[in-house]
């Protein structure tokens, strides 16, 4: 008996032993979750039972100096679907309703993730619906979120200037990259508390995104659609490889107008290729012709020179200087300085430079701008090229002067005839004109750099030889006239660097100008690329495009005419005598 009771006594201490050993792990536990992790797992239990959302909110609207939408973010919905928990009929009924290529799904079914669209417009949204509501396709397998789609309502126009935003809104050209800052969506995060089954019973926080920044062009739509269809006619006609233009204010710098072609339509970028993207007016250079001659004018006038009366002998157009020779494609006899912008001498220019010391050709020339960047409010500016004289070799002193050996920009080009234009005072031109503010307050960007060039009276003077150009009898210009209107300009026609070796066959031709000659509003540069018909020469090519964007701009800025007609005028336009002047000019 006794044993047997000692027996019980020694099971119940073991038994009262190990309930106090569980219980004080248990204590221990509790202890653990509930004093020393209890942080940590509060933490865990909000973030199981709540989450944050973000909420992307619209791009800042881009639109043109009258306010005219340039570019804007319509809202949108983003589809997002998970594969693995729907059937492959589904699958591809989902690709149907979402207009995306068959197979896109079908063809991944075992996909934890899958975004279909970021552009789930509302008939797609319709049929997401419907085929959950018919229990096609489980409703948790499915997630539709809001979100924006950036659109261009005028398509093509402007396109090289804006650039575009991909789909996700992580790249961006033009000016939607050179703002991005300013115009990239404020998102907003919203507080959603779930049960156990993820169902969304409570939100906290506004699920509506602030208001972003806008921006406010320089641009006149009017005048870009002015600009875009005399390029397209003329890329047409003249069966050419490319066109540029540019319309500037030469007393702000402001761009009113800015075109390259071929172009592209940003609302489908990727339909195009990456070198359609380029903006050619601000990254490309070329080696510009005979537009650079009034330049080294205005170097001989300010430097004291050569004066209007000032003559050399054109050699009747050929001239050999040592191993040197050059060409013009009429012979000339003897000739002024203003008759060498007339007709476009390059054995004219190419002798008076020899009065100037090549430092003192050089510091004027990057004066104007050529061999630097011009500061402009755009994405990948190029310099140009304006070699210093200690790397210059025996012909190239000769060669800048007709606007060879060195390269400049279409914009490089519109400033530079800015600052002839606006009193010798040169202006950083600009696409920026304000900025709005989410309240709807617009506000002035700063104001661009300004610096004097050339003393007001040699701008005044170099102004009206140009009109020589457009006027004159022996004008290679003279298809650039604007009846009504004085216009002071310069052509130019430089053939083409191919594989070493200048090619004949391969030009580009260049007008730029401005007008009124004497009060200018506008500066205008036209350019195109191996036209090859109907003339090959910026008389006879870049010329009347000149005039056709300039006579329609005057007219849409209500510009006052400052000229009667000139009696020639019609004349001109349908003669090729011009042509033939141009030619004799030697504009090459």
């Amino acid at each position: 008996m006794i044993p047997r009771e000692r027996k019980w006594r020694r099971r119940r201490r073991t038994l009262m032993l190990a309930t106090l050993a569980a219980s004080a792990l248990l204590a221990a536990r509790l202890v653990e979750l509930q004093v020393l992790a209890h942080e940590r797992l509060a933490a865990f239990a909000r973030a199981q039972a709540s989450e944050r959302v973000l909420v992307p909110g619209p791009r800042g609207e881009i639109v043109d100096r009258d306010g005219r939408i340039l570019a804007i973010s319509v809202p949108t919905r983003v589809l997002v679907v998970e594969p693995k928990r729907i059937e492959r009929r589904a699958l591809a009924a989902i690709e149907r309703a979402a207009r995306v290529r068959p197979g896109r799904l079908t063809s991944r079914p075992d996909d934890p993730w899958e975004l279909v669209t970021r552009d789930c417009d509302p008939r797609c949204e319709k049929e997401i619906l419907a085929l959950v509501h018919k229990h096609v396709v489980p409703k948790t397998a499915v997630h539709l979120s809001p979100g924006f789609r950036r659109r261009y309502p005028n398509g093509p126009l402007a396109a090289s200037l804006l650039g575009f935003v991909t789909e996700d809104g992580s790249v961006a050209e033009g000016l939607e990259r050179q703002y991005d800052a300013l115009l990239r969506p404020t998102d907003t995060q919203v507080l959603q508390v779930k049960d156990g089954y993820r169902r969304v019973w409570a939100r906290a926080g506004s699920p509506i995104p602030r208001e972003p920044s806008s921006l406010m062009l320089t641009i006149d739509a009017r005048l870009q659609e002015v600009l875009e269809n005399a390029l397209d006619e003329a890329l047409l006609r003249h069966e050419a490889r490319a066109a540029e233009g540019l319309i500037l204010d030469p007393r702000n710098g402001e761009i009113l107008a800015l075109a390259v072609r071929p172009s592209f339509d940003p609302n489908r970028f990727f339909e195009a290729s990456p070198e359609r993207h380029r903006n050619a007016v601000v990254e490309r250079a070329h080696e510009p012709g005979s537009v650079m001659k009034p330049f080294v004018a205005a170097a001989l006038v300010e430097s004291g020179a050569a004066g209007a009366n000032d003559t050399v002998f054109a050699e009747h157009g050929t001239w050999r200087d040592g191993r040197l020779t050059i060409h013009d494609h009429h012979p000339f006899g003897r000739l002024t300085l203003p008759g060498v912008l007339e007709v476009s001498s390059n054995i004219g220019i190419a002798k008076f430079a020899r009065r100037l010391a090549p430092d003192r050709l050089y510091r004027i020339l990057s004066a104007f701008g050529f061999g630097r960047r011009t500061g402009v409010d755009l994405p990948a500016e190029s310099p140009g090229t304006l070699p210093p004289p200690p790397r210059w070799r025996g012909r190239d002193r000769y060669a800048i002067c007709f606007g060879y050996c060195m390269t400049a920009t279409t914009l490089q080009l519109a400033a530079a005839f800015g600052a002839l234009a606006n009193q010798g005072r040169w202006v950083t031109p600009h696409v920026a004109r304000a900025w709005g503010s989410p309240e709807g307050s617009w506000h002035r960007t700063r104001a661009p750099r300004e610096r004097q060039v050339l003393n007001p009276a040699t701008a005044t003077t170099i102004a009206g030889w140009l009109r020589r150009v457009v006027e004159g009898d022996h004008g290679t210009g003279r298809l650039a006239a604007v009846p009504g209107f004085t216009v002071a300009g310069k052509t130019g026609t430089a053939e083409k660097l191919v594989h070493g070796h200048y090619d004949r066959s391969r030009n580009r031709v260049v007008f730029a100008g401005f007008v009124p000659a004497a009060s200018p509003r506008l500066v205008a540069v036209v350019a195109l690329d191996e036209p090859r018909r109907e003339g090959r020469t910026a008389g006879r090519v870049a010329a009347p495009v000149f005039a056709r964007v300039a006579a329609e701009a005057l007219r849409l800025l209500r510009v006052e005419p400052d000229a009667a007609p000139p009696a020639t005028l019609l004349a001109s336009r349908t003669g090729g005598r011009s042509a033939d002047r141009e030619r004799a000019g030697g504009t090459r």
